[in-house]
């Protein structure tokens, strides 16, 4: 059985507190941070305080001061990845801008464009994480980890489709609203058994309300992954596979 909304608290309050944090193992090198910010998109936005990568690129390849700001945003990277961010300082930073999209289909997307920096941290978690999971994920799941695997997927759905026996059917399922339906408390329980060098970094992220900004107003964060953290694509098909009870 999964525990009750109040003892989940409790359990979660506890297991984030700095004690209960493990150490991290993989120590992130300045040249995987650099890699990061080059990765990505030309014209990203950035979050409430106005930073846009494109920002932090052009400030990393100076020659002025590139070099301490690569050594300053390594130690930054990983002093956020051991969980050291500061409780108070947490929701918002790991908060953002809140962006409603309508979808084709009908209703809303929501997408959190959050700071710059945040978004930082994830790619860096993200790049060594995949390659620690790619074994748990295949063949089960091919399009995190796995390279070509999407490809792979549709054309051998196209080659099936094209030799289907009379009796046969194939069904696409989307779940709906999928990143918005994780329980957190469940994702990171997971999160600390399996991939205890993520956990710090998770919990602070994900342990307690974020703030988001929409418009004039102010939302908070409470459940699910947030749609725009790069860490998600990694965290919301793992969290699935290794928890039977993560859905709202």
């Amino acid at each position: 059985m999964s525990p009750c909304p109040n003892s989940r608290k409790s359990i979660l309050f506890l297991l984030c507190r700095p004690q209960y944090f493990l150490h991290l193992n993989r120590v992130v090198e300045e040249s995987e941070v650099r890699r990061a910010v080059l990765t990505f998109p030309a014209g990203s936005a950035g979050g409430p305080d106005g930073l846009r990568p494109q920002h932090i690129r052009n400030m990393l390849l100076s020659r002025e001061g590139g070099s301490e700001l690569h050594s300053a945003l390594t130690a930054f990277v990983n002093m956020v990845l051991a969980g050291r961010c500061p409780q108070d300082v947490a929701p918002v930073f790991f908060g953002g801008h809140l962006l409603a999209l309508n979808k084709k289909s009908g209703g809303i997307r929501t997408i959190v464009v959050g700071f710059s920096l945040r978004p930082l941290v994830s790619k860096c978690a993200t790049s060594f994480g995949t390659k620690l999971l790619t074994d748990f994920f295949h063949p089960h799941q091919l399009g995190v980890g796995i390279p070509g695997g999407c490809e792979a997927a549709i054309h051998s759905a196209r080659r099936y489709l094209e030799e289907l026996p009379p009796d046969h059917i194939v069904v696409k399922l989307d779940f709906s609203n999928a990143f918005n339906s994780l329980h957190r408390f469940d994702m990171l329980s997971t999160v600390h058994s399996r991939i205890p060098d993520f956990y710090s970094y998770c919990c602070s992220a994900y342990s307690q309300p974020s703030v988001l900004f929409y418009g004039s107003h102010t939302v908070l964060s409470q459940e699910g992954l947030q749609q725009g953290d790069p860490l998600g694509p990694l965290l919301g098909p793992y969290a699935r596979r290794g928890h039977k009870l993560v859905w709202a």
